[in-house]
């Protein structure tokens, strides 16, 4: 179990790297049968909540604007699928 990126299959756990200031939005496919999963960046106030097998979900949001790294995770299976998100100048 991980997160992966499209066109990126063989990428566990990315870091996500973001431009301070820029908007992004954020989406989340369930591709795991019989699971759910969510995505979280709780330093940054970002949640997409738990979504099944097939579902999708998105979030928008303004990065902010102090470069720096936060954890982003999922809440029922951190102990996998958790990575970091770059916020660049």
């Amino acid at each position: 179990m991980t997160f992966t990126l499209v066109g990126q299959p063989d990428a566990a756990n990315p870091v996500l790297t973001l431009r301070a200031g820029e908007r992004v939005r954020l989406t989340l496919k369930n591709e795991a049968p019989g699971l759910l999963h969510d995505i979280t960046i709780p330093d940054l106030r970002v949640t997409i909540e738990q979504l099944r097998q097939g579902e999708t979900g998105e979030a928008v949001f303004t990065v902010p604007t102090s470069p720096g790294k936060h954890e982003y995770l999922c809440r029922p299976h951190s102990e996998l699928m958790r990575g970091v998100v770059d916020i660049t100048p």
